[in-house]
């Protein structure tokens, strides 16, 4: 008995040797996954794979932004002041720097955030502050931060007093470069 399973074990070992013999054979003498003939080509990779990639990436990105945005009640990115008008349902942010002037349509509202802003226009009165319930009558006064302002004579607005002052802004407006 003991003969017989050590025969059986050498006939394991032989066939099990010559199994990867064989494979081994085979493995070297093709060519797959060799530089010649690679199992995925660079050409796939750069033309089919990396764009489908980018594009699926560029859409959840876009998706998720445009949810944040309505989350927080900002409609369009305006990365060019002098753009011209923002959705009626959503406020877009400006960054102006000293001196730059934006005039207004009627029904504009105005939030300084960042930076300080001056009430400008020809017109009495220039704005409503509609979290004082006050009229900004005069030209030059400075607005209070994140209080929100109502243009409501056309052609009134606000002037930045310093760079990189942030407002954000819903309805019809132009901004005025004075080095223009």
């Amino acid at each position: 008995m003991k003969k017989g399973r050590m025969f059986a074990i050498g006939i394991a070992v032989i066939v099990a040797v010559a199994v990867v013999s064989g494979l081994t054979t085979m493995a070297v003498s093709s060519s797959y996954g060799s530089q010649d003939d690679p199992l995925v080509t660079l050409s796939y990779l750069n033309e089919t794979v990396t764009p489908a990639i980018k594009e699926e990436l560029g859409a959840i990105l876009d998706e998720r932004l445009t949810a944040m945005a309505q989350e927080l009640g900002i409609s369009g990115d305006v990365t060019d002041p002098s753009q011209g008008s923002t959705e009626p349902s959503g406020f877009a942010v400006l960054t102006l720097n000293a001196g730059q002037t934006v005039v207004c349509g009627v029904g504009t509202e105005i939030m300084p955030r960042i930076g300080s802003v001056e009430s400008v226009g020809p017109d009495y009165p220039r704005l409503i502050d509609e979290a004082g319930s006050e009229t900004v009558g005069d030209e030059g006064v400075v607005l209070s931060t994140n209080h929100m302002y109502m243009v409501t004579i056309n052609g009134n607005g606000v002037r930045a007093l310093e760079d990189f002052t942030k407002i954000l802004i819903r309805g019809e407006y132009t901004v005025e470069d004075p080095a223009q």
